[in-house]
């Protein structure tokens, strides 16, 4: 078993020579109607939906390759259930549509949707972790409110008993547990292979898509009669060159907040530390009894707060 972290000096160097390669090799346009800074899930994401709506000139731009931030370890999941909001429970239905059905049959690449299942355990407060922590009461009937407005919103969201946790996945300890709730096809994604997905699909839109260009900065101008308002004009990438712009989305990830501060604003994102384990096969995450040959145990989320 190894453990790894993952902070910004992974990839402060990472691709430095292929940015001079790719940078200088081909010349970047003078103009795009919209330029996506960030290769990863949501600028590829942005600029597939954008192109999908009819515009014309988009122009994505990242600084290493597509996926070499933090997209890469993302965990993947795909989950539906967990919002109060009609919004955003819309959003996730729709972006599981598009992983399992959309974005397969326009590239004919697999996203790696594993519809394995997600399970959301309610379980007993633990006074060592948060001594304010909620009552037993409160916590499931949080739960209980949340998977009501799920189902009203056409997602099929199951409440198990113990008994039922331990049977779709044998690894977990339930003698906390007051109940969970069950989303049978909710489940995980590959990002690398999903990005690839939406990638293709945006090129197959006319999007401009080039790796190792480095946006420096984001160029604004002042608005005539504005009263001391500015508004976006562009991007300087690496070397200088300027790229001429009517909008610019900023979706550099970890990196947002540096590239918001070259045009004065702010962006509330801070980088943090983060953990996950690779190990050997675990027998029992793998085909607990009872489920089809090949489907993993459920993806399992546990709420956690900490004082």
């Amino acid at each position: 078993m190894q453990l790894f972290s993952h902070t910004m000096r992974r990839t402060t160097c990472l691709g430095a020579n292929l940015r001079r390669k790719l940078s200088t090799a081909v010349e970047l346009p003078g103009h795009a109607e919209v330029v996506v800074v960030g290769g990863g899930i949501i600028g590829t994401s942005v600029a597939y939906h954008l192109a999908k709506r009819g515009c014309e000139s988009v122009l994505l731009l990242e600084s290493h390759r597509l996926t070499a931030g933090t997209t890469w370890h993302a965990a993947g999941l795909m989950v539906t259930f967990g919002s109060l909001s009609s919004t955003s429970t819309a959003m996730r239905k729709y972006t599981k549509r598009l992983y399992s059905e959309i974005l397969p049959q326009e590239t004919g690449l697999d996203t790696g949707f594993k519809p394995c299942g997600f399970l959301e355990l309610a379980s007993k407060p633990n006074e060592a972790f948060n001594r304010s922590a909620t009552s037993e009461k409160d916590r499931l009937e949080e739960f209980r409110r949340v998977a009501a407005f799920n189902r009203f919103c056409g997602v099929d969201v199951q409440e198990l008993s113990p008994r039922d946790v331990e049977d779709l996945f044998p690894l977990c300890r339930v003698d906390d547990v007051l109940a969970a709730f069950y989303v049978p096809t909710d489940g995980r994604v590959n990002p690398v292979d999903a990005t690839a997905a939406l990638a293709k699909a945006s090129r197959t839109r006319g999007v401009d898509i080039r790796e190792g260009v480095r946006v420096e900065r984001i160029l604004c101008e002042d608005v005539q009669g504005g009263a001391g308002r500015r508004r976006v004009a562009g991007v300087q990438a690496q070397g200088g060159q300027v790229i001429q712009a009517d909008k610019v989305v900023n979706c550099a990830g970890m990196w947002a907040r540096e590239l918001g501060k070259t045009s004065q604003v702010v962006v509330p994102n801070q980088a943090c530390e983060h953990y996950y384990l690779l190990t050997d096969r675990i027998e029992e995450v793998g085909t607990p009894a009872g489920r089809s040959l090949g489907v993993p145990c459920p993806a399992l989320n546990v709420l956690v707060l900490c004082r």
